[in-house]
């Protein structure tokens, strides 16, 4: 069986610090390790599995972008961040990119390389605090997604509670002790603030909306 080749390209700019950690990963790692400028458009070596270090002291949103696209479109690329500040930090570019390992300023040098090891094994590279911090954000992006929802008051969402079970105007006024002229008032707020017409409307954005905790 063919043994698979590796490639470590770190997007960064010349410098001497820089050139004496790819000299470090050339006596740790059996593979080559190169450097590519941030504004360079060379085209990716023959390997079978790329990894691409993006530093971001020198890596902009749009360099990020353009990284995500090729990785988007080959499979063979691995991206990570590199010399990231902090948990925030990582937070936020993984929002935005499909990073698969983050490495921080402060990792000591072994702790990349057995980083490395595990990127080109096909594991994701993140600590544990980082991923709990991760699936938060994500949580409230979704939450903050579903907020048309959230928006509703309790008695609004008691009586959309009761539109789910096919109640009429006048059960759900018998239901809640309210007269049926509250009833209407109660679904118009609430229409308004789905951005929807009618309760056939309102229902259908609820299947939609399966998982929120309406």
């Amino acid at each position: 069986m063919t043994q698979e080749s590796f490639v470590i390209v770190m997007v960064t700019s010349k410098n001497p610090q820089n050139e004496l950690f790819l000299d470090y990963l050339r006596s740790e790692q059996d593979c080559q390790v190169m450097d590519l400028e941030p504004d360079a458009q060379e085209a990716a070596p023959d390997a079978d599995r790329m990894l691409v270090l993006l530093d971001q002291d020198y890596v902009d949103d749009n360099i990020a972008q353009a990284w995500a696209r090729r990785a988007h479109s080959d499979a063979r690329i691995i991206l990570s961040g590199f010399n990231i500040d902090s948990e925030e930090h990582a937070i936020q570019l993984m929002m935005r990119f499909p990073l698969q390992g983050i490495f921080y300023r402060r990792d000591p040098l072994k702790l990349i390389s057995k980083g490395i090891n595990a990127l080109f094994n096909e594991e994701m590279w993140l600590s544990r605090t980082l991923m709990e911090k991760l699936l938060t954000a994500y949580w409230q992006r979704q939450r903050n997604d579903n907020m048309p929802f959230k928006s509703l008051t309790r008695r609004e969402v008691e009586i959309l509670q009761l539109l789910k079970t096919g109640a009429s105007n006048f059960d759900i006024a018998q239901e809640l002790s309210i007269s049926e002229h509250t009833v209407k008032s109660h679904l118009y707020h609430i229409f308004r603030k789905l951005k929807v017409k009618n309760r056939a409307q309102a229902l259908n954005l609820l299947r939609q909306q399966a998982d929120t905790p309406v």
